[in-house]
């Protein structure tokens, strides 16, 4: 059995940031980034929001998943802000994105008007929600997500213009191929199988942003007529006849320097050679499947509207070519698989009440809940999800799967997805910890908790600490009680132990570890920590994955973080917050498990580029464990502001490990 016991001693912690701040707190399966999923359950028509974690059981490819975070989202209505008071951002506020497919909606040639559809979208998107526009010219890093301040269709309008623009690259192709011989009709549509693709991509683009950021839902209004999804096309990709040398083609065409220089006489440029092989060949149906997939995988769920259903502007729309109404039944069915298999739902204006009822549902109370998945192959295949809940007559609406990371996206296991996240390789070279930022989500704000874990030689330690924003709220200044329990990752549901420990008015940080005496087989643990006030109001969940190293390892799995700073005198004070201040101290503690091993450290800028910030290692006993443990202590006031990595490499023989602490410099 495992027992746990409150200590003010941490030893070997793993930093994870938990709950709504980052993407999913805990440390993945070595090359598995963790798994979030939303749930929505309902009863009888209504939300149902008195489950605990113990009653879903989450299922991937049948395999049992254990769940390291489970927290129900409630978001905060307008009507929640005080009378008379002007709309605070709420904790909860959920994140909408306009998607304006310009390239494949026809806009309303009139002034705008009231619209079911449009009153509906206003009803549904309050002032103290999140809203961002995005079109397929842009890039989704571009977009930004800001409290509504105008009516939807009027947002929609005023960022219409955005696909206004010409796109030189198709007059590049109807001069490459004329409308004439061998070519009739293929620059046409070659530019329709195209703007797919370009409209694709860029809901991949909003997939990958999405997915970096907090880790909850997203709802997408996708404003469009839909797409073909054509299949690849040998034809198009057909040789000319008659042969035609490569030039320089029309303007915009780039070509290399070694081209000849195009005359009357040239046909189409190397550009237009290779535009054309890329577009005919291109598989979009495979595409759009794998496009929703990763949607699945960044918690989003897309609600297309039809063009019709809204009236934006009373500018003329930039030319297209005619729809094909043959197509229009397949543009349908895509727009359908698209709402269908993200959780989402077709909104029209003949169907305007029944949309209204399902988005009333869909963006209020859900379950949020996080695992390791047990299948830690980065290979890029499909993963089936089932969700069960023990409560009889209520149903469950969630994802059917998503798509796993591939190798290169879940990069090196040292490259941890969230700030505070430590990593390790062992044995092999030393890696570089660049990684730990490559994918840095950017927190909009700070998540009630913060929770490190993290495992020695037979032993596991957990620090938890509150947000300060947390600690200040009313509920909470008579203190309240945590709950920490250990049990082994394996799926078979084993129990371990639990413990309780009390939180006193005005204290936010508790640090736990196992006695002396107690052994953990080496091996994969699962721990969850549970948070509430005196007055059972409030309640707060964190959970996260814990490597124990076997007896080759030569460091903890994870560095113990402490701070020194204005506030804490000369002391060092356990932390599992990643954020610091100018004015204070890091100082890294991890256990030393090879006792001839070297230990080096270094601070790394975003960049992967070392700063010239001196880290002090040392190797001493630790007076409580009568361990031998490795410290790396860095001053943070020559830096300025933004995202670092600690790096810590250890050295025996042929064996390197290394470990990496990523933190932010928020002043």
């Amino acid at each position: 059995m495992i027992v746990v016991r409150p200590s003010l001693t941490a030893t070997v912690a793993l930093a994870v940031v938990g709950l709504t701040g980052l993407p999913f707190a805990q440390s993945p399966s070595p090359g598995a980034p963790p798994v979030r999923l939303d749930v929505l359950v309902e009863q009888d028509g209504r939300a149902v929001t008195d489950l605990t974690q113990a009653d879903f059981e989450v299922l991937e490819d049948n395999v049992p998943q254990p769940l390291s975070s489970f927290e129900l989202i409630r978001p905060v209505s307008d009507a929640a802000a005080p009378g008379g008071a002007a709309p605070a951002p709420a904790r909860d506020a959920r994140r909408f994105v306009l998607f304006l497919d310009t390239l494949h909606a026809r806009r309303q040639e009139r002034a705008p008007t009231p619209t079911p559809v449009g009153d509906l979208l206003d009803r549904v998107v309050g002032e103290r929600d999140l809203v961002g526009v995005m079109t397929p010219e842009m890039s989704a890093r571009n977009m930004t997500f800001s409290p509504r301040t105008a009516p939807i269709p009027a947002m929609m309008g005023a960022s219409w213009a955005w696909g206004d623009r010409p796109d030189p690259h198709e007059a590049d192709l109807h001069a490459c191929y004329p409308d004439r011989g061998d070519t009739a009709g293929l620059a046409d549509a070659l530019i329709a199988r195209r703007r797919e693709r370009q409209t694709l991509e860029a809901l991949n683009d909003l997939s990958d942003e999405i997915e970096s950021l907090d880790g909850e839902r997203t709802y997408v209004f996708l404003l469009s007529d839909g797409w073909t999804l054509p299949s690849p096309d040998e034809h198009l990709a057909r040789a000319l006849t008659p042969p035609r040398r490569a030039a320089e083609g029309a303007r915009g065409a780039k070509a290399p320097a070694s081209d000849p220089p195009p005359d009357d006489a040239a046909g189409p440029s190397l550009w237009c050679e290779r535009e054309r092989s890329l577009v005919a060949l291109a598989d979009l149906s495979m595409e759009f499947r794998l496009m929703l997939q990763r949607a699945n995988r960044a918690l989003i769920s897309f609600y297309p509207v039809e063009p019709r259903s809204l009236s934006l502007s009373d500018a003329p729309a930039p030319e297209r070519p005619a729809p094909d109404v043959r197509g229009d039944a397949r543009r349908r069915g895509a727009l359908r698989d698209l709402a269908a298999d993200t959780v989402g739902a077709v909104i029209s204006s003949e169907a305007a009440g029944a949309a209204e009822a399902r988005l009333s549902g869909d963006v209020g109370p859900y379950y949020l809940l996080g695992y390791a998945p047990t299948n830690a192959k980065p290979d890029g295949r499909y993963r089936r999800l089932t969700v069960r809940v023990r409560r009889p007559g209520a149903t469950v609406r969630t994802r059917a799967g998503y798509l796993a990371a591939s190798a290169r996206q879940a990069g090196p296991p040292s490259s941890p997805s969230a700030l505070g996240t430590s990593s390790s390789t062992r044995p092999g070279p030393s890696t570089s910890a660049g990684g730990a930022l490559s994918r840095l989500p950017v927190s909009r704000r700070p998540p009630p908790i913060y929770l490190q874990a993290g495992g020695g030689r037979g032993d596991i330690a957990v620090v938890v600490e509150l947000d300060r924003a947390t600690a200040a709220q009313p509920e909470w200044s008579k203190g309240g009680e945590m709950v920490v329990e250990v049990e082994p990752a394996d799926g078979t549901g084993r129990r371990g132990a639990s413990v309780k420990a009390t939180l006193e008015p005005g204290q936010r940080i508790h640090a736990f570890t196992l006695p002396e005496g107690e052994t953990l087989r080496p091996g994969r643990y699962q721990v969850r920590v549970s948070a509430g006030t005196s007055s059972g109001r409030a309640g707060i969940t964190a959970g996260t994955i814990v490597d124990v190293p076997g007896p080759a390892a030569l460091l903890g799995s994870a560095p113990t973080a402490s701070r020194r700073g204005p506030g804490t005198g000369r002391t060092y004070e356990p932390t599992a917050d990643p954020r610091f201040r100018r004015t204070e101290r890091l100082s890294l503690t991890v256990a030393k498990l090879a006792a001839d091993a070297t230990v080096t450290g270094r601070l790394l800028n975003a960049a992967e580029q070392p700063m010239r910030v001196p880290v002090a290692v040392t190797d001493r006993v630790d007076e409580a464990s009568r361990s031998r443990v490795v410290v790396a202590d860095v001053a943070f006031a020559p830096l300025a502001a933004g995202d670092y990595v600690l790096e810590l490499t250890a050295t025996s023989g042929s064996l390197t490990e290394t470990l990496v602490y990523a933190v932010r410099i928020v002043n």
